[in-house]
């Protein structure tokens, strides 16, 4: 690991109870040096309802938002709280500049959007004048051929209104500090944090586990490159684990070509590679 990795910090927005990483170098970052994947959650503006080509940001789930807190390697901004901070300290140079920002795409965004709704009209125009072309010639001489309708030619532009919102609710600040806000509630931890910190400590990477009825999918190296191996459920050390949960969880395991794994956090006691604490556990699969 180069000196630049060793000095990264990635910054964990929290935003509505959600731990998101919007730069694409921290997500190539803890991907490749920690085994954290997350989860793409972004979609195109022009198209929100489609989910099958995700991107930035993606979301981290607790566990892996607390590891990166533990190890030192990221933080976990409060964005409401760095908002608020933000309006209360705009003046009036920032809020001019950054309204005029605001028109400048948006002046963009509406020149693109004319030239493309431009283009499909044309295209749309040549395609009927084609079809009317073609018809005229099929019929015989005495009939008249109509002309397409030029209904089409006018083009109702929208005009963008001054403003949806109270422009002095999304101002930036040229004198308010640039650090980031950190929450001021520590980093989540949730119950399945000891298995997912062992899992991790020892090198495999995991995905949510909700498809295959587990917690985590357990993968011995990127799932770019591998199956997952196992299905892992985390429960507390003291905790009963129903009979038929581990009939049900094996024959799961069967159906999926997969073992199944369940793992708890020894009372008391101190993970070598984890720090914290130990995990004990088991995997299971039906004959």
């Amino acid at each position: 690991m180069d000196a630049a990795s060793q000095e990264r910090r990635v910054r964990i927005s929290r935003i509505a109870g959600r731990y998101l990483v919007f730069d694409i170098d921290d997500v190539v970052y803890i991907r490749r040096h920690h085994g954290i994947c997350a989860v793409l959650t972004g979609t195109m503006p022009q198209n929100p309802t489609q989910n099958l080509f995700l991107s930035l940001p993606v979301e981290l789930q607790a566990d892996e938002a607390r590891l990166l807190v533990d190890k030192g390697v990221g933080y976990i901004a409060d964005e409401l709280a760095e908002h608020m901070a933000q309006l209360t300290a705009a003046d009036d140079s920032a809020r001019k500049a950054y309204l005029q920002h605001l028109k400048q795409q948006r002046r963009h965004a509406q020149q693109v959007l004319d030239e493309e709704r431009a283009k499909a009209q044309a295209m749309h125009l040549e395609k009927r004048k084609a079809a009317a072309a073609s018809k005229a010639k099929a019929l015989p001489p005495t009939s008249s051929s109509s002309e397409p309708s030029s209904s089409s030619s006018t083009t109702s532009t929208l005009e963008p209104e001054d403003s949806l919102f109270d422009p002095t609710a999304l101002l930036p600040s040229a004198t308010a500090s640039s650090t980031p806000a950190v929450a001021d509630t520590p980093a989540p931890s949730p119950p399945s944090y000891p298995l997912y910190r062992y899992l991790n400590a020892r090198g495999y990477y995991t995905t949510p586990g909700l498809r295959f009825g587990g917690d985590f999918s357990v993968y011995p190296g990127d799932p770019f490159r591998y199956h997952a191996h196992y299905l892992a459920n985390s429960y507390g050390w003291h905790d009963e684990i129903p009979l038929l949960d581990l009939v049900t969880s094996g024959r799961l395991g069967t159906a999926v070509k997969k073992s199944f794994l369940f793992g708890a956090a020894v009372e008391g006691a101190s993970e070598p590679g984890g720090g914290g604490a130990g995990v004990g556990g088991g995997d299971g699969k039906a004959g």
